[in-house]
């Protein structure tokens, strides 16, 4: 009968370094009572056959195996963790590597004594095929997906390149189930209907680099794509390796239109707007403290430091009917709805529900509202590995380097055809910025929500202490429309500024 146990997992006497058993819960019960030379307790009826235990503790306080059965007391046996040295001239097991697995296989003819002194041999580890670690390029658009990661009960990127994965014979059953079998690992997260140009994930494969490209193509949705597949050192992680993420925002330019003019589809975004809109936005470049700009996190956590590299607001461009703006945004790691929250300052500046040094006071420690934007024009444009080509890739002639020049053509053709023409079509449908836009007056960003007192130059607040001066006098709202008109076409008399200045927010 044979029986693999680890070689490290042993029974050992307290305060003795002789071997007396293997560990219980993968042999039968007259097996143990010889090899141990003890009566012990008879299995559980959960235990399994081939049941294993991993220690990783150094030290003897280790918690009993579920499918281990229980010694009896004032037993002066315990299980030794793996990582401990046991010395002795037949069994030890100290220059036995961890992966290797020995045998135990006594005779039905033998007697006690022999079976206490048998021998144990060690097998020489298999070879494990899957010992190649993989970095997968990865395009899709988000819409219609729950995000990147996985999620049992919700529709996610990553549920459908694992099933992918699983019908092309690429990963088995149990490592679909569990990714972690095949160290699966992504480089960053999406949320809901973000889509991504470039995203990259890591995991363990059997096939070569180009059998697994085909393979895993031919079996996904037209939204995901399998771009490139690299070579990549064993203990690679796409997250802590990578330097830098760029994100992208695409939206229409009337979104930034200011709260004098009309919003349309006939909008076109003018030069010195376009410079104001890149004033605000400079503002985020640096380290600033962004508890604001998420949720669940609080000032003096230092998770709210991130760190803004680069911010460019591209020249608008005209497509369906409508002229666009795209905002790049580089940082070294980014919060939850970080970005849209950014979009939507800047935008509720411009509209006049805040003044300009809104941003300054979002940034700061005061717990301060903020509107989230649409997700629909949000897209991971790149991930920056910079530092891992520098100092591992480029040394090692068996390793790739992480860029993707090579697949450039490709990832734009992409880009276009399935993330940013989709992303217009839906908004020109569905008018999700308009939309939103009208929630800003009413429940979303309400004026009791900012500290009023630092907003004194926030066109709405004149507008607010007009009504105010008007409906305190005694007048019509009216007359408070007319002079509201009059005070943005430059003809409010100076009597009325006095009058409106003497007027608080608060009264």
């Amino acid at each position: 009968m044979n029986i693999s146990i680890p070689a490290a997992v042993l029974a050992v006497h307290k305060g003795r370094g002789d071997v007396l058993g293997s560990a219980i819960g993968c042999a039968d019960q007259a097996l143990a009572d010889l090899w141990t030379g003890l009566p012990l307790t008879a299995p559980q009826p959960h235990m399994q056959r081939n049941c294993i235990i991993l220690a990783t503790s150094p030290q003897l306080r280790l918690s009993r195996c579920c499918h281990l059965a229980g010694l009896r007391d004032k037993s002066p046996y315990q299980v030794v963790a793996r990582h401990a040295s046991v010395h002795h001239r037949k069994y030890c097991t100290k220059n036995v590597p961890k992966v290797q697995q020995v045998v135990y296989d006594p005779k039905p003819d033998m007697s006690e004594e022999e079976v206490k002194h048998l021998k144990i041999e060690p097998i020489l580890p298999t070879h494990d095929p899957r010992s190649k670690r993989y970095a997968l390029l990865l395009s899709f658009n988000g819409q219609g997906f729950h995000g990147m990661q996985r999620n049992a009960t919700l529709n996610s990127v990553e549920d459908h390149l694992h099933k992918a994965m699983l019908q092309a014979d690429v990963i088995t059953q149990e490592e679909f189930l569990v990714p972690q079998l095949f160290n699966f690992q992504r480089a960053s997260r999406t949320d809901k209907g973000v889509s991504a140009a470039r995203l990259l994930t890591t995991g363990r494969f059997f096939c070569e680099k180009s059998e697994l490209k085909e393979k895993v193509n031919q079996l996904l949705c037209d939204q995901i794509r399998l771009m490139a597949v690299f070579k990549v050192i064993n203990n690679f992680s796409c997250k802590t390796w990578c330097d830098a993420r760029t994100y992208s925002y695409t939206c229409p330019t009337f979104a930034f239109a200011s709260f004098t003019e009309v919003t349309e589809e006939g909008y076109r975004l003018s030069e010195n707007a376009l410079e104001e809109v890149r004033t605000l936005f400079a503002q985020y470049k640096g380290i600033h403290n962004f508890h604001n700009f998420t949720s669940g996190i609080k000032p003096e956590n230092r998770q709210a430091l991130r760190q803004v590299l680069d911010i460019e607001c591209g020249k608008p461009f005209e497509q369906n009917g409508l002229e666009w703006i795209t905002i790049k945004i580089k940082g070294a790691s980014f919060l939850l709805h970080q970005i849209r929250k950014m979009i939507s300052v800047v935008i509720v500046i411009r509209r006049g529900l805040a003044s300009t040094n809104f941003i300054s006071q979002a940034l700061s420690r005061d717990y301060t509202f903020l509107p989230i934007a649409p997700g629909l024009g949000l897209v991971l444009e790149d991930q920056h590995y910079d530092y891992y080509n520098k100092k591992i890739a480029s040394s090692n002639d068996h390793l790739d380097a992480l860029v993707w020049d090579a697949e450039a053509g490709a990832i734009e053709e992409f880009r276009q055809r399935a993330i940013m023409t989709p992303i217009m079509d839906t908004e020109l449908r569905e008018r999700s910025m308009l939309k939103w836009l009208s929630t800003l007056y009413t429940s979303t960003f309400e004026m009791n929500k900012i500290k009023k007192e630092r907003l004194p130059d926030s066109p709405l607040a004149l507008i607010v202490q007009t009504v105010q001066h008007h409906i305190a006098a005694g007048n019509s709202v009216c007359d408070a429309v007319t002079e509201i008109s009059d005070l943005y076409n430059g003809k409010q008399s100076s009597d009325s500024t006095v009058a409106i200045n003497k007027v608080s927010l608060g009264s």
